[in-house]
């Protein structure tokens, strides 16, 4: 094991997790997230080695409707995101507030 030189600024993950459809926490990552990341992609298509976007599973937040994004290192957790929201949480994340 080493240490990876690659380093981006910020790092944006994105649930996506899909639960089933008779889970009491219902599915809002499932349903909203690829429409976040897709969008949060797009969005920084211009400066992806200084802002990483992942998709992943359960962030542990499981909101009803949107999606939940982590921002590191700035250990930031977001609720209830959708795709019109990318460009205020870029903007956070990249410290333009």
């Amino acid at each position: 094991m080493r240490p990876s030189t690659m380093r981006p600024r910020v790092h944006v993950l994105v649930c996506t997790h899909a639960r089933r459809s008779d889970d009491p926490l219902r599915s809002g990552c499932g349903e909203g997230g690829p429409a976040v990341f897709e969008a949060m992609k797009r969005a920084t298509a211009g400066v992806a080695s200084r802002v990483w976007v992942t998709a992943t599973g359960c962030l542990g937040h499981c909101p009803k409707r949107g999606c939940a994004v982590a921002i590191h290192p700035h250990n930031e957790h977001l609720v209830e995101v959708v795709a019109e929201d990318v460009p205020a949480v870029l903007a956070q994340a990249l410290g333009a507030r």
